[in-house]
């Protein structure tokens, strides 16, 4: 008497009784797969079709993961309080560079407003319009140019030019670069570190990621290129 097969489809339903060549065919059209559960007749029992010899080698073989790449991003390594201040150091005397060559053309007018506002400041009775319109005329000069030079360098090549010096770099948290808004918004946010007395630049020494306040406002973080 031939043997004869049943088996147990995905959809839970039984098939059969067919015949060896049966099954092979089924599993040719990929019905059964090595968990399938599989009935023989001279055995009156269910085993895995991977268990039984004569079907285990026509099953579908299972296909080799694809080779696991070694990934090309680089580790970020966040830099610490002391070489970002380094790198501000070096790009406060080149806006000190940048502002004198702008103003330039002004140079005596300034020099004498200058002059006033130090009188004023040595005087027992100073005169706070001198000092007030001295401030007023240097914050109109200094605070634009701050601001356009940490957005350009940042935005155009995401670090300034004392940053460049260290090797850091601005960046988004998953490492790529960051856009203009986030160069505009990271600046902005910058004014408010300088506004808690310092208190958010210090966030760099108690951050694991070693951010600043500006930088948990902009989700940006300062890290080495390598």
């Amino acid at each position: 008497m031939a043997v004869e097969y049943k088996i147990i489809g995905g959809d839970g339903h039984e098939y059969g009784p067919a015949s060896l060549e049966e099954i092979r065919q089924w599993s040719e059209d990929a019905r059964l797969a090595p968990g399938t559960p599989v009935w023989r007749s001279d055995e009156r029992r269910w085993l895995p079709a991977g268990s039984r010899e004569e079907l285990k080698w026509d099953l579908p073989q299972p296909t080799a993961p694809p080779p696991v790449v070694p990934s090309e991003t680089p580790v970020l390594r966040p830099a610490g309080f002391l070489v970002r201040l380094a790198a501000y150091l070096f790009d406060w005397l080149f806006l000190v560079c940048l502002v004198t060559f702008v103003t330039l053309p002004w140079a005596e007018e300034l020099g004498r407003l200058q002059e006033a506002a130090q009188a004023q400041v040595k005087s027992a009775s100073p005169d706070f319009k001198i000092l007030g319109h001295y401030l007023l005329v240097m914050g109109a000069i200094e605070i634009p140019l701050t601001f356009a030079y940490f957005v350009l360098f940042n935005a155009l090549r995401g670090a300034t030019p004392g940053k460049r010096i260290f090797g850091l770099r601005v960046v988004r948290l998953d490492g790529s670069p960051i856009s203009w808004r986030q160069a505009l918004g990271r600046q902005g946010a910058d004014w408010i570190s300088k506004l808690t007395f310092g208190l958010g630049y210090l966030m760099i020494l108690l951050s694991p990621e070693k951010r600043a306040l500006h930088d948990h406002m902009a989700r940006t973080q300062v890290v080495f290129l390598r």
